[in-house]
C-alpha cells in the first residue's frame, strides 16, 4: 500500500497537464497590473500636454489682441475647454489670464498685476502670480520687464485623479503657465 501511494505520488510530480494554466494564474496579477498602470501613466502624460497647450495657446491668443474685451476673454475660456477637452477642463480645472505691467516712470517702479481674469467654474485655485492689482507679482527667477513693458501670462490648473493607481501617480493639482509678450500694443486694461 505505502509503494502505490509513492508511484502515485511520483506519476502526480512528473504529470505536467495544466502546468501553462498555472503560471498563466500565477502570471495574470502581473500583466493587469502593468497593463492598468500603463493606462495611467499614459493619461497622465496626455493630461500634462493637453494642459501646456491650453496654456501656451491662450497666452497667445490674448497676446495677438490689439484691444482685450470680456467677450474675447469669454470666447478664450470656450477655446481652452475646447483644447482640453476630452478632459473636463470647465468642472475639473481652472485657466487664469493675467496682465502684467512695469511703467514707464518712475525708472525705478516695479510690474504689477494690471488686470486678472479666470474662469467662473471649476476648479479652486488661485493665481501664483498673485491678485488683481498685486504689485512684485511671483515671477520666475530670471525673469524681468523693461520699463513700459507687458507680459501676458496665462496659468491652467487641472485636479488630476487616477483611474486605477493611487500610490504609482497621486492625485495631484497639475499646473502650466505660459508668458507671451503682447504682437501690437500693451494689453493694460480689458475694454467692456
Amino acid at each position: 500500500m505505502t509503494l502505490h501511494k509513492l508511484r502515485e505520488l511520483r506519476q502526480f510530480w512528473r504529470d505536467d497537464r495544466g502546468l501553462a494554466v498555472m503560471e498563466f494564474a500565477f502570471a495574470l496579477p502581473v500583466l493587469v497590473t502593468i497593463l492598468l498602470g500603463c493606462f495611467d501613466a499614459a493619461r497622465f502624460v496626455l493630461i500634462n500636454q493637453k494642459m501646456s497647450r491650453v496654456a501656451s495657446q491662450s497666452a497667445d491668443l490674448v497676446a495677438q489682441l490689439d484691444v482685450v474685451t470680456e467677450a474675447e476673454i469669454d470666447d478664450l475660456f470656450i477655446a481652452a475647454e475646447s483644447t482640453a477637452e476630452p478632459f473636463p477642463l470647465d468642472t475639473e480645472g481652472k485657466v487664469v489670464i493675467s496682465s502684467i505691467f512695469r511703467p514707464y516712470s518712475p525708472a525705478d517702479a516695479v510690474p504689477s498685476i494690471v488686470w486678472q481674469r479666470e474662469t467662473a467654474l471649476g476648479l479652486l485655485a488661485t493665481s501664483h502670480l498673485g491678485p488683481e492689482g498685486q504689485s512684485s507679482p511671483t515671477l520666475p527667477e530670471g525673469f524681468s520687464l523693461r520699463n513700459g513693458e507687458n507680459v501676458i501670462v496665462a496659468e491652467v490648473f487641472f485636479d488630476y485623479q487616477p483611474v486605477f493607481f493611487g500610490t504609482v501617480f497621486p492625485e495631484r493639482v497639475i499646473y502650466h503657465t505660459s508668458y507671451n509678450r503682447p504682437r501690437l500694443v500693451n494689453l493694460n486694461a480689458i475694454s467692456p
